[in-house]
């Protein structure tokens, strides 16, 4: 595993929508490395509930045919748990989602696939997005 998705990033790409060029050529290269937070399954019903995030299908459909096999979805453990408590003490901003997204990309040292400015501002994660940071 080496990249992680952030939850907008994973919706897009199994919504069939295009990422930026650069994004999509890390996909199709590294497919069988790829993870999510668990955090991104809540986001994602949280935004289907408020009517947000539209599928053609079922939340558990979308589900079923979101998590594919070769996409690892990464529990919350003690040490990212940690590393939120130490975003928090940072100055890192203070949405829960965003904390545990990141933290899991620093214990497992994944490079975060995010567009997510508030993320990119602090610079605590390895990122792609546009350009090849990190």
């Amino acid at each position: 595993m080496t990249h992680l998705l952030d939850m907008h990033a994973w919706v897009q790409r199994a919504l069939g929508e295009p990422l930026p060029p650069l994004v999509e050529g890390t996909l199709a290269d590294h497919a069988d490395s790829l993870a999510i937070a668990d955090v991104s399954l809540w986001e994602a019903a949280k935004l289907v509930e408020l009517g947000r995030l539209e599928r053609s299908v079922p939340l558990a459909e979308f589900f079923r045919l979101a998590i594919t096999p070769e996409l690892a979805v990464q529990p919350i453990t003690p040490a990212i748990a940690e590393r939120v408590a130490e975003l928090e003490g940072s100055g890192f901003h203070k949405d829960p989602a965003d904390q545990l997204i990141v933290a899991t990309g620093l214990v497992h040292k994944l490079r975060l696939i995010s567009d997510d400015s508030r993320v990119h501002q602090r610079g605590k994660v390895r990122l792609l997005w546009r350009t090849s940071q990190g």
